[in-house]
């Protein structure tokens, strides 16, 4: 079950730990959701220390970002500082567009007579926020988050580092001194905070220039993760104490919001990051067969689990209303979470891992050429009989 729900990667570059990092990270932003979820339900009073925990767990979308940035510098990094080979580009923006375009497609256009029948919304008043979304403009166009699936906000955010990460790296990497590559990426973070606490006043623009800091960090990592951490560290239970220290000082840091959210949690973030590539303790937990394959299945559960969580809600209501947010939030975890995961596996392994192949499209055009030639023959026998 584990083999068939594993992620594919076109190039072997397969890091267990990031899959991981993954697994936390699509977690938190599930629980985020079902927390506010249970909070608007009739009765319950949103407070306790678990509500308080789960409430501001969307910090699980930045690590989203420090991942991709992570992720897609690794290929420019190894070309430009480790001889590899170069990346070209057509392929990589072909690449971008088979994997995560259908997913992506059919969950948009699966929702869109979803949100019309339970909004009473008209479709022609929707139809634009849906176009507006599958060009992953809607951030832009309207300034607010998708009216089909608010959680594209960030995809749209992800949209805009893809097409800018083969410039960003190429102008990291380009730097033969070690020193001025890693201070610059990490001077370039910083004032990218800066300029988004002065010219940034309106948190609905929700676009890469509010986010770029944690895409910038991501290259530091790859640049890092190239060059030095080539050999297990001789010091692995400093960085695991490192790691398990970050985790709680990220949410408090997270929580506090203003100057202490800008400036402590992206600092975190990088360095539980490091730990996770660093440590004994970190590497087995996040490697662990079982978190990486849900971690590499985050695309679909994030796609999926908004709408899931609100059908599947419904029907523990007919099962009981417990008032306290507690118990409420833990009897909706129980019977919510594994039917989500259940159905997300399912789209995953008929939907998202194929497009994972790079050869899918080449082999639907030779499929569907096949189907045609056999219609035509079958249709020349016919008129010939």
């Amino acid at each position: 079950m584990l083999g068939r729900l594993s992620r594919r990667t076109r190039s072997g570059r397969f890091i267990p730990e990031v899959e991981g990092l993954r697994f936390v990270s699509i977690a938190l932003v599930v629980l985020h959701h079902l927390a506010w979820y249970v909070a608007a339900r009739p009765g319950v009073a949103a407070r306790g220390w678990l509500f308080r925990v789960a409430a501001v767990a969307d910090y699980g979308v930045p690590i989203f970002f420090v991942i991709s940035g992570f992720v897609l510098g690794l290929p420019f990094a190894a070309h430009h500082l480790a001889q590899g080979r170069p990346v070209p580009l057509g392929p990589y923006f072909l690449r971008r567009l088979t994997r995560l375009e259908p997913p992506y497609v059919l969950v948009m256009l699966a929702l869109f007579p979803a949100v019309v029948m339970t909004t009473g919304t008209p479709p022609a008043e929707l139809l634009p926020h849906l176009l507006a979304s599958l060009a992953y403009v809607h951030n832009i166009v309207f300034a607010r988050w998708s009216a089909i699936s608010s959680v594209a906000w960030s995809l749209e955010v992800e949209v805009q580092f893809y097409l800018a990460a083969p410039l960003l790296a190429t102008a990291a990497f380009r730097w033969r001194s070690a020193a001025l590559r890693r201070w610059g990426l990490l001077a370039a973070s910083v004032a990218a905070v800066v300029l988004q606490r002065a010219l940034l006043r309106d948190p609905a623009i929700l676009t890469l220039a509010s986010y770029i800091h944690f895409f910038l960090l991501g290259l530091l990592l790859a640049d890092l993760y190239t060059t030095t951490w080539t050999r297990p560290s001789r010091w692995p239970w400093a960085w695991d104490a490192l790691w398990l220290a970050c985790w709680p000082a990220m949410w408090l840091a997270w929580e506090a919001q203003s100057t202490v959210r800008s400036y402590a949690f992206p600092a975190l973030v990088l360095a539980v990051f490091a730990a996770s590539l660093r440590g004994r303790l970190s590497r087995a937990v996040l490697s662990n067969a079982r978190v990486v394959t849900i971690g590499g299945m985050c695309y679909s559960i994030y796609l999926l689990h908004y709408p899931l969580i609100s059908v599947l809600g419904r029907g523990v209501a007919v099962v009981a209303a417990p008032t306290d947010v507690l118990w409420s939030l833990l009897l909706h975890g129980v019977l919510v979470i594994p039917p989500l995961l259940g159905l997300c596996a399912v789209f995953f392994a008929l939907v998202e891992r194929p497009c994972m192949d790079p050869a899918w499209p080449a082999r639907l055009r030779a499929w569907l050429a096949a189907r045609l030639r056999q219609r035509e023959r079958d249709g020349g026998t016919t008129a010939h009989a």
